[in-house]
């Protein structure tokens, strides 16, 4: 069977640069403080209040929330930090 895709509105794309600069950190080191625990708070954000919880969050670190032509979203870094 094959995949199924999420509505527009629903498939939230974390880019690689956001992931590792305001998630996670550098995977070789451990995580800065700051960082603590980021990864369990975007899950429970998405479960429990959706992709406006998310978003919400996600801006709360400086993050950028972007939506493409067709409803998918995306969160990054802001271009100055690219």
């Amino acid at each position: 069977m094959g995949k199924t895709r999420k509505p527009p509105g629903q498939n939230v794309k974390i880019t690689a640069e956001a992931w590792y600069q305001e998630v996670v950190g550098d995977p070789d080191q451990p995580p800065p403080e700051r960082l603590k625990g980021r990864h369990l708070a975007l899950l429970h954000a998405m479960e429990q209040g959706g992709p406006e919880a998310l978003r919400e969050l996600v801006e709360s670190w400086g993050l950028v929330w972007k939506v493409g032509p067709r409803g998918g979203l995306t969160v990054d870094v802001p271009e100055a930090q690219q």
